[in-house]
């Protein structure tokens, strides 16, 4: 006899957690197809360490739809849990036209320091590798094109900051 007084209670609970779930509930952000990379890779931020060295390195991939997807190793080579996401639309295009018009002139200083780091980061374009920031590399990009990896950059990794 108790099992049926429990049922109904259980019953009457249920229904008044889907009511309160209504329509001006908070939504889950979309799923399925609508941030799924899609085409080539637009821009690559590629966080690498050299062999030997025990440092964190990641890398984060922008297609052209705008999905990223962040993989990554912390300092004793543990792989970190891939994280994805989606940039708006309208910047996804805006990021592309930046990095398509920018020159990727490198030009390499006749004097520079001698200092090496474990860490150094590759950028590409298109799959097209089009800098590689190093310490002390003596290596600087033409105004234009730091201009828009600096956007690129600050805006892409903020998007793709793994969480606590």
């Amino acid at each position: 006899m108790k099992h049926t007084i429990a049922f109904p209670a259980v019953l009457l609970l249920a229904c008044a957690s889907s009511a309160a779930a209504g329509p001006d509930a908070p939504k889950s952000p979309p799923h399925g197809d609508a941030c799924r990379p899609t085409g080539m890779v637009l821009f690559e931020i590629d966080h690498r360490v050299m062999p030997g060295a025990q440092a964190e390195a990641s890398t984060i991939k922008v297609s052209g739809n705008g999905a990223w997807t962040r993989e990554g190793v912390d300092a004793g080579g543990k792989p970190e849990a891939q994280t994805s996401g989606c940039l708006d639309r309208a910047y996804a295009k805006e990021l592309a036209s930046s990095l398509h018009s920018a020159p990727w002139k490198v030009t390499t200083a006749r004097i520079h320091c001698m200092a090496i780091s474990p860490t150094f980061t590759e950028y590409r374009v298109d799959g097209k590798l089009v800098y590689t920031e190093r310490l002390c590399s003596g290596q600087s990009l033409d105004d234009k094109s730091r201009a828009a990896l600096d956007a690129a950059v600050a805006h892409v990794e903020s998007a793709a900051k793994p969480g606590p």
